[in-house]
C-alpha cells in the first residue's frame, strides 16, 4: 500500500513539473513557421521581376509583429534586399539599413546582420563604417552564424572598428573554420593560421 501511495505521489509531482515547464521544454523547440501564401507569392514575384508586388507583401509581413519573430524578421530582410539592390525602385541604402537593423537586432535574423555588415564594411552605401560592421558581425556570431564569427574575428585580428586583439581574433576565425565555414577557412589560410579542423 505504501509503495502504491509513493507511486501515485510520483505521478502527481511529475505532472505538476510538466505544467511548470515552458512549452519548449515540454514539446521540444518551437518550430519556425514556413512561408505562408503571401510570402510564397512574394518569393515567386521576385523571380518574375514583379518587385512592387513582392515589396508590398514583404513589407506587410515585416510590420506584422504578431507573427513569429523569425517570420516577420525574414520578411523585413527580404524587403531590405529590394531597397538595397534598387529592384523596381530607386536604390535606398538608408531604408535597407533600417529594415536590416530591425531584423538583426529585434528579430534576431543573422542573415540581416551579415547583409548590413558587408555594406558597412565595404562602404557600398558611401559610408564605410568599420565600427558598425564589427558590431553587426558580432551580433551575427552571437546568434550562431559562423560566418559572422569569422567576420568579427577578422576585424578584431586586424583592429578594424575597435581594439586589435590578435589572439582573440585568431580564435574566432579558427573556431568558425572548424565548424566548416569556408569563408573563415579562407581567412585562416590567408593569415597563415594552422588548420585546426579535426582536432
Amino acid at each position: 500500500m505504501k509503495a502504491k501511495r509513493q507511486f501515485i505521489a510520483g505521478l502527481i509531482s511529475a505532472s505538476t513539473l510538466a505544467f511548470a515547464l515552458p512549452a519548449s521544454a515540454q514539446f521540444g523547440p518551437e518550430r519556425i513557421a514556413k512561408p505562408d501564401a503571401d510570402e510564397l507569392y512574394a518569393d515567386r514575384a521576385m523571380q518574375k521581376g514583379w518587385y512592387d508586388d513582392a515589396l508590398e507583401r514583404y513589407a506587410q509581413a515585416c510590420e506584422d509583429k504578431s507573427q513569429q519573430r523569425e517570420v516577420w524578421s525574414r520578411n523585413c530582410r527580404k524587403a531590405g534586399h529590394i531597397y538595397r539592390r534598387g529592384l523596381g525602385i530607386e536604390q535606398d541604402y538608408e531604408r535597407a539599413r533600417e529594415l536590416y537593423d530591425t531584423s538583426c537586432f529585434d528579430g534576431r535574423d543573422a542573415d540581416s546582420c551579415l547583409e548590413q555588415a558587408h555594406v558597412s564594411f565595404t562602404g557600398n552605401d558611401g559610408n564605410q563604417d568599420y565600427e558598425y560592421a564589427r558590431r553587426l558581425y558580432k551580433r551575427a556570431c552571437d546568434l550562431g552564424d559562423q560566418t559572422g564569427c569569422g567576420g568579427y574575428g577578422s576585424m578584431v585580428y586586424r583592429g578594424q572598428g575597435g581594439i586589435m586583439n590578435r589572439e582573440e581574433g585568431k580564435d574566432y576565425i579558427q573556431q568558425a573554420c572548424e565548424t566548416g565555414d569556408t569563408w573563415s577557412c579562407e581567412r585562416a589560410r590567408g593569415y597563415g593560421f594552422p588548420d585546426r579542423r579535426g582536432l
